[in-house]
């Protein structure tokens, strides 16, 4: 008698990576929704102009604030150590704004990955 295997490799592979790329667009966007209140408001352009990625292939994404004082913004500082910035114009914003909303995201990454399950 003849037996038939299926084989579904293929199928598995794709589905993992589109389960893990969503969860990790999920991760993405908390990050972003969790720094928004936080985030130093000179203009609107610093919470608004967000680059948001995720590279399926690689199960990476990046998110990157895309003004050019963002990194200024976020270390409270110059990157040479010059130009500290000592009052914040927003209440409640301040420096690491961005560092502050990964460690809340990462607190509850499980959660993102459990919802691809």
């Amino acid at each position: 008698m003849p037996v038939i295997i299926q084989h579904n490799e293929e199928y598995i592979r794709q589905l993992t990576t589109q389960r893990i790329s969503l969860a990790n667009r999920l991760i993405i966007e908390d990050i972003h929704r969790n720094s928004i209140f936080n985030t130093p408001m000179l203009s609107s352009q610093l919470r608004r102009n967000v680059l948001k990625t995720v590279v399926p292939e690689t199960y990476t994404g990046t998110i990157i604030w895309r003004q050019p004082y963002a990194s200024y913004q976020e270390r409270g500082m110059r990157a040479d150590g010059t130009h500290v910035v000592k009052n914040y114009t927003t209440p409640g914003t301040g420096k690491d704004f961005a560092k502050n909303a990964v460690k809340k995201t990462l607190k509850q990454v499980k959660k993102f990955y459990k919802t691809m399950l």
